[in-house]
């Protein structure tokens, strides 16, 4: 009877480890498949689509983009605490032409100007022979739209819906949106 009873209890520990180790496998298995969905998704959005969402670590985003942690160390913010990062190329072309005839002999001394746009201000004066800006101020408004997204495949006659998060920035005074360069979500 005490040899059952111990065969019994040791059958009963034999099950306890193997479903214990079984979890953690499968714990393990888990957060791997998690790991390499990320990473695939990260290739997609360095290679091919630059709106798409990165989701970096800490440590990633340092080694892989010290320029933002540089910038985040300037304004005081610690890099552990930032959430996103959406980083934009802005340039501001205007190909309206304004012109004004000038004679020669109607500007003596200076002539100051202003020109006031809906996004921009230009300030200055007018020499005989040069113009000097000596004011130049952009004004614009910036919307940036962080949305989920589907990436649509299609997989033995189904369609396979794979959600990913992307990116869109308005601007009001050119009316269109702004090209995004990164897009960077950081994993806690």
């Amino acid at each position: 009877m005490m040899l059952k009873n111990k065969i019994l209890i040791g059958l009963v520990l034999l099950v306890v480890v193997l479903f214990t180790s079984l979890a953690f496998l499968f714990k393990l298995y888990k957060n791997e498949k998690e790991e390499r969905k990320r990473f695939s998704n990260n290739v997609i959005a360095i290679v091919k689509d630059k709106s798409r969402q990165q989701e970096l670590t800490v440590g990633e985003l340092k080694d892989l983009y010290p320029k933002y942690d540089s910038i985040a160390k300037v304004l005081n913010i610690k890099t552990k605490h930032i959430t996103n990062i959406i980083d934009t190329k802005y340039r501001f072309r205007d190909s309206v032409v304004t012109s004004t005839v000038l004679k020669t002999d109607s500007v003596s001394e200076k002539s100051y100007f202003t020109l006031k746009e809906k996004c921009y201000t230009f300030s200055g004066f007018i020499k005989k022979d040069s113009i000097s800006f000596t004011n130049k101020e952009f004004k614009d408004n910036l919307t940036t739209f962080l949305y989920k997204d589907w990436e649509k495949k299609y997989l033995w006659g189904l369609f396979k819906f794979k959600p990913y998060y992307s990116s869109k920035i308005y601007s009001e005074c050119m009316k269109d949106t702004i090209s995004v360069i990164n897009n960077i979500k950081i994993k806690e």
